[in-house]
């Protein structure tokens, strides 16, 4: 539920006080003025962070770390609930099924690491 107009001003201004700099941008969720805090530009009244893209091209390369935090977040989910499964196995052809189901997760997850670390990389290199 987003707040009403008193609670956006007082926020924002309550952020601007505390030596946040009013941007010209507005936040795409709530159409709020963003604000600039340590560096971060975020929206007080969403209470999130917000990147700001010049183009369709930056804008994927800005989503790869929300898309790589959910894919693990959906990988660890699905190898909780085949460890739940393989505990109960009893059969030899189901403890198979699910081993290599757990296997290829765990593939899938070092490939996410490995792109976060060649994301990170690349970030680095273009801040340097």
């Amino acid at each position: 539920m987003q707040p009403g107009e008193n609670e956006r001003v007082r926020r924002i201004a309550a952020a601007i006080k505390s030596g946040a700099k009013l941007r010209t941008e507005v936040c795409p969720v709530c159409g709020s003025p963003l604000v600039e805090m340590r560096g971060e530009v975020r929206c007080v009244v969403c209470d999130r962070p917000v990147v700001i893209v010049r183009d369709e091209a930056e804008a994927g390369r800005a989503m790869y770390p929300y898309v790589l935090s959910a894919l693990e977040e959906v990988v660890v989910a699905k190898l909780e609930e085949l460890t739940r499964v393989l505990a109960g196995a009893a059969e030899p052809e189901e403890v198979g099924r699910v081993s290599d189901a757990i296997d290829r997760l765990l593939a899938v997850l070092r490939k996410g690491i490995e792109l976060e670390e060649l994301v990170r990389k690349r970030e680095e290199q273009g801040k340097g």
